[in-house]
């Protein structure tokens, strides 16, 4: 039963390498398709597509793991407390239209 469950985790990772490699063979050609003829810029490696790759990702999305979505919900509080002065979020959160 450890040696399944081993055996997953090797199987996942190697999808998860194959999905990575996968998705950055596709935005390198996509990148040496477009963008020498259009702007004439350069022709891109596969490493050199994976670093902009890794940085466009960090540039983005942020390094820190977990869902980020408590900026989400602190923005709705303060468009709600500024331009809806009776409605209160925290007790009504399905039913804005009844406002």
């Amino acid at each position: 039963m450890k040696t399944l469950r081993i055996l997953k985790y090797v199987g996942f990772g190697i999808l998860g390498l194959g999905f990575i490699t996968l998705t950055i063979y596709l935005v390198m050609c996509l990148w040496n398709s477009l963008i020498p003829l259009l702007f004439h810029g350069p022709v891109l490696t596969f490493w050199q597509t994976a670093g902009l790759f890794l940085l466009s990702k960090i540039l983005l999305t942020g390094i820190a793991p977990g869902p980020h979505n408590n900026n989400k919900r602190e923005w709705r509080r303060k468009y709600h407390d500024k331009f809806r002065p009776g409605f209160n979020y925290d007790e009504n959160k399905t039913a804005p239209e009844q406002v």
